[in-house]
Protein backbone atom coordinates (compact mmCIF):
# COMPACT_ATOMS: atom_id res chain seq x y z
CA UNK A 1 0.00 0.00 0.00
CA UNK A 2 1.43 3.54 -0.97
CA UNK A 3 1.89 6.06 1.61
CA UNK A 4 1.34 8.85 -0.97
CA UNK A 5 -0.81 11.48 -0.25
CA UNK A 6 -4.14 10.95 -2.85
CA UNK A 7 -4.54 15.14 -3.45
CA UNK A 8 -2.06 17.42 -4.83
CA UNK A 9 -1.50 20.92 -4.47
CA UNK A 10 0.72 23.37 -6.67
CA UNK A 11 3.76 24.93 -5.28
CA UNK A 12 2.13 28.56 -5.43
CA UNK A 13 -0.76 27.49 -3.15
CA UNK A 14 1.64 25.56 -1.02
CA UNK A 15 3.51 28.63 -0.34
CA UNK A 16 0.37 31.27 -0.13
CA UNK A 17 -0.71 28.68 2.44
CA UNK A 18 2.35 28.25 4.28
CA UNK A 19 2.54 32.09 4.50
CA UNK A 20 -0.82 32.52 5.71
CA UNK A 21 0.72 32.56 8.99
CA UNK A 22 -1.75 29.53 10.12
CA UNK A 23 0.07 26.09 11.79
CA UNK A 24 0.89 23.66 8.82
CA UNK A 25 2.39 19.95 9.32
CA UNK A 26 5.46 20.34 6.18
CA UNK A 27 7.66 17.32 5.34
CA UNK A 28 10.52 18.57 3.62
CA UNK A 29 14.03 16.90 1.81
CA UNK A 30 17.14 17.33 4.08
CA UNK A 31 19.63 18.03 1.08
CA UNK A 32 22.77 16.90 2.71
CA UNK A 33 21.42 13.27 3.34
CA UNK A 34 18.26 13.07 1.71
CA UNK A 35 16.59 12.48 4.87
CA UNK A 36 12.65 13.39 5.78
CA UNK A 37 12.36 15.80 7.74
CA UNK A 38 8.47 16.21 9.30
CA UNK A 39 7.88 19.35 10.98
CA UNK A 40 3.94 19.39 12.92
CA UNK A 41 2.15 22.93 13.36
CA UNK A 42 4.72 25.15 12.67
CA UNK A 43 4.25 28.76 11.86
CA UNK A 44 6.12 31.06 8.41
CA UNK A 45 7.74 33.67 10.12
CA UNK A 46 9.51 34.92 6.69
CA UNK A 47 10.80 34.09 3.54
CA UNK A 48 13.60 35.62 0.80
CA UNK A 49 12.20 35.39 -2.29
CA UNK A 50 15.43 35.50 -4.43
CA UNK A 51 17.37 32.92 -2.47
CA UNK A 52 13.98 30.66 -2.25
CA UNK A 53 13.71 29.92 1.18
CA UNK A 54 11.13 30.17 4.44
CA UNK A 55 11.72 30.61 7.68
CA UNK A 56 9.81 28.86 9.77
CA UNK A 57 8.54 28.81 13.98
CA UNK A 58 8.56 25.19 16.02
CA UNK A 59 5.94 25.32 18.26
CA UNK A 60 7.69 23.36 21.40
CA UNK A 61 11.12 25.27 21.51
CA UNK A 62 10.09 28.27 19.56
CA UNK A 63 13.22 28.26 17.38
CA UNK A 64 13.52 29.11 14.37
CA UNK A 65 14.26 26.79 11.18
CA UNK A 66 14.96 27.28 7.64
CA UNK A 67 14.43 25.84 4.71
CA UNK A 68 15.01 25.78 1.02
CA UNK A 69 11.48 26.08 -0.80
CA UNK A 70 12.68 23.07 -3.30
CA UNK A 71 12.66 20.48 -0.76
CA UNK A 72 8.86 20.98 -0.07
CA UNK A 73 6.95 18.37 -0.72
CA UNK A 74 4.10 18.17 1.29
CA UNK A 75 2.03 20.08 3.14
CA UNK A 76 -1.13 19.74 5.32
CA UNK A 77 -1.17 16.17 3.58
CA UNK A 78 -1.66 17.53 0.65
CA UNK A 79 1.64 16.40 -1.94
CA UNK A 80 3.07 19.38 -3.49
CA UNK A 81 3.28 19.38 -7.64
CA UNK A 82 5.85 21.82 -9.46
Amino acid sequence: MSSRPTQCLHWRDAIALLESRQPVTLRVWKISTGDIITYRDVVCCGSHWRGGTHRIKLPDSHLIREFRDITLFEINGYEVIR
